[in-house]
């Protein structure tokens, strides 16, 4: 039985009639109820994938029968991949392809946006008390061909640089120290109501839903609709009396500006974690003003390697201090280097460059990318560590500070975005010559993050219209990524290579 497999059934057992779930139609589903469904369709899977074996990838809103499928993969011994419902079809079939995916999970609606792309994919309608699943087969037999890690527990899709997501491969042993740390950590109890921000293919939803989920709290499934909607979060922490919230600052920045704060109390909150970005120190503050009984954690670690340092926040605001809080130390089962561009060292007070992370919850690679695993994977001390491209500093007590990146991977609403990924979307379509993307940082502590996406025309061409921009590429990138401007050059500036010059670009107006 693998580590998560243990890790839901024991949660099963020991809290079978408490409430696991509720949505935000005040709908709920017990550990009993959850446990009924995982099992008649891992049953169903089991049927279906049996001698297939490889990934099972799920296209589900984010709603009850998305996470029993989740956990029904779990169940089988199968890895699973969760898909974004609202990305383009045709990137879910790039990842469906790429993972040499046998079996998805989806729903009725979302099956017609899937099945044509997916040649000679047979669709199973399948009834699970109550629920209807659609389970397209697909004629994948070899996924031994993949250089996939025995313990395997589920692949998240993250922005690549070459225009194509890339899937990094997370084992149950990655998983479960991360798991049962913030559990320990947090002091996670049967009594809290913990939110479910993220979407369940961002890594920021595996804290929710398995540290949730095993220590037999209450999970609120919040909808990407109302994730958007500042309005609806701020009554939602009172409505369900949310004990721990975890979000990126983008959202919790939404919440202070539109959310009408003042209108409720939100006592019931007594952990609020964030991750994903920096969070700039004026609106942190106000934050923390108004929720000055709970205590604030700020996590840090890009999907490689799940969270891998934190940072607890001191109990009393310094109004003098304009400088980010630090990402702390590192986890229990975390441990952390800087390659000063000369050598890799130990964590020493004052040295700066880039972090490498080692220790259990680092990823098993990535998906049929070799190079890539040659470049960003390396040993160290008889530890395998990952290059997580970000530049940081170590001040005197040892806390690790994040100052930038070294190379043109963005984070925006705690995403992780491949500028690149952008420009190759805009390069598909046909009247575009030449396009390059920057990160421009603005708002009154730099830290609001604004893609701009300059472009030029096919000789004669004027510039297209920004509806018309957006709508192409939703057709080939998630919504996330959408550039907030898109500005018309008649010339790209170029280096002495001929490559696109995006100092130039960040130097104009």
């Amino acid at each position: 039985m693998s580590g998560l497999q243990r890790l839901i059934e024991d949660a099963f057992n020991r809290f079978s009639s408490r409430i696991a779930l509720v949505n935000e139609a005040n709908q709920t589903l017990s550990y009993d109820g959850l446990r009924q469904g995982v099992h008649a369709l891992s049953g169903v899977l089991t049927g279906f994938h049996a001698g297939k074996g490889g990934p099972i990838a799920v296209c589900i809103p984010k709603q009850f029968e998305a996470v029993t499928s989740l956990l029904s993969i779990v169940r089988t011994g199968a890895a699973y991949i969760p898909l974004d419902p609202e990305a383009p079809a045709s990137r879910n079939t790039y990842i469906i392809n790429d993972a040499r995916v046998s079996l998805v999970i989806t729903t009725a609606e979302l099956s017609p946006s899937l099945h044509p792309l997916l040649q000679d994919g047979i669709i199973h309608p399948v009834d699970i008390l109550g629920s209807t699943y659609h389970l397209i087969l697909l004629d994948y037999q070899t996924p031994e061909l993949l250089d996939m890690p025995e313990d395997l527990a589920y692949i998240l899709y993250t922005s690549g640089s070459t225009g194509l997501p890339k899937g990094v491969m997370i084992t149950h042993q990655n998983a479960m120290c991360f798991i049962q740390w913030g559990v320990r950590t947090f002091s996670l109890t049967p009594e809290d109501v913990v939110s479910s921000i993220a979407p369940f293919h961002f890594d920021l939803s595996v804290f929710d839903l398995y540290a949730g989920l095993s220590s037999g709290a209450t999970i609120v499934l919040i909808s990407p609709a109302s994730v958007k909607n500042p309005m609806i979060l701020a009554e939602l922490i009172d409505r369900f009396q949310i004990s721990v919230w975890y979000a990126t600052p983008t959202t919790m920045k939404m919440m202070l500006r539109f959310g009408r704060m003042d209108r409720y109390s939100h006592q019931s909150l007594r952990i609020v974690l964030f991750a994903g970005e920096v969070f700039p120190m004026t609106p942190l503050n106000e934050l923390r003003a108004r929720w000055s009984h709970a205590s604030f954690y700020n996590l840090y670690g890009p999907t490689e390697t799940n969270v891998c340092t934190f940072f607890t926040l001191p109990e009393e605001i310094d109004p003098a201090q304009e400088e980010p809080y630090p990402i702390g130390t590192a986890c229990s089962y975390a441990l952390c280097f800087v390659d000063d561009g000369t050598q890799i060292s130990d964590l020493v007070p004052d040295i700066e460059g880039e972090l490498l992370v080692a220790g259990e919850s680092v990823m098993g690679g990535y998906l049929n990318l070799p190079e890539r695993n040659a470049t960003s994977l390396l040993h160290h001390q008889g530890r395998l560590c990952y290059r997580t491209g970000d530049i940081v500093r170590v001040d005197q007590d040892l806390q690790i500070h994040y100052l930038s990146r070294k190379d043109r991977m963005v984070k925006r609403h705690g995403f992780r975005i491949e500028l690149g990924e952008i420009e190759a979307g805009l390069h598909d379509e046909p009247g575009i010559a030449e396009a390059g993307v920057i990160q421009r940082m603005s708002g009154p502590d730099l830290q609001e993050s604004r893609i701009i996406a300059y472009y030029t025309t096919c000789e004669g061409q004027s510039g297209l219209e920004v509806p018309y921009l957006q709508s192409f590429l939703l057709g080939h990138i998630p919504s996330y990524m959408l550039p907030d401007q898109f500005i018309h050059l008649l010339e790209m500036p170029k280096t002495s290579t001929q490559k696109v010059d995006y100092s130039a670009l960040k130097a104009m107006p």
